[in-house]
């Protein structure tokens, strides 16, 4: 039996084929136009201005604000640190709970909002891939420790 640690077991390529599949379309997102005049990636510029102009938006908006970064964050770096995400189970619970709390935030927000808009429809699609295949990433077994005296 040869070891080949490059290669992931089974259950994890199909983990981390999601994970790809959610940057594929977080990159679609910033090409498609979000609205007539302004593509995905200007969405950022307008985001920054929005939250540096006072007086400051409305908490809905912080909320989605929030939430796209921390969909940017996750879907940029979770097929990197999968070998990390599966160790480690804290990392594991935290990174499903932001990618879920990511959806619900943001997500509710673009189904309300803006149904019209294809690059949110791809980047709903991102979100939704990126919590999946967190999901079915496999948790790590706790070992048994010693016996208790």
């Amino acid at each position: 039996m040869s070891a080949r640690p490059w290669i992931a077991p089974p259950s994890n390529r199909f983990c981390i084929g999601l994970l790809i599949a959610a940057q594929v379309c977080f990159v679609a997102f910033h090409l498609l136009p979000v609205y007539t005049d302004a593509r995905g990636w200007e969405l950022v510029e307008r985001f920054v201005v929005l939250l540096t102009s006072r007086p400051l938006p409305s908490g809905r908006f912080m909320i989605a604000s929030s939430s796209f970064l921390m969909v940017a964050i996750l879907v940029t770096v979770s097929p990197f640190v999968t070998s990390l995400l599966r160790a480690s189970r804290p990392c594991h619970l935290l990174a499903v709970g932001a990618s879920g709390a990511a959806l619900l935030g943001f997500g509710s927000l673009i189904l309300d909002d803006f149904p019209n808009y294809p690059a949110l429809w791809v980047l709903l699609a991102a979100m939704i891939l990126n919590f999946i295949g967190l999901i079915c990433l496999p948790a790590p077994r706790l070992e048994p420790g010693p016996d208790a005296p």
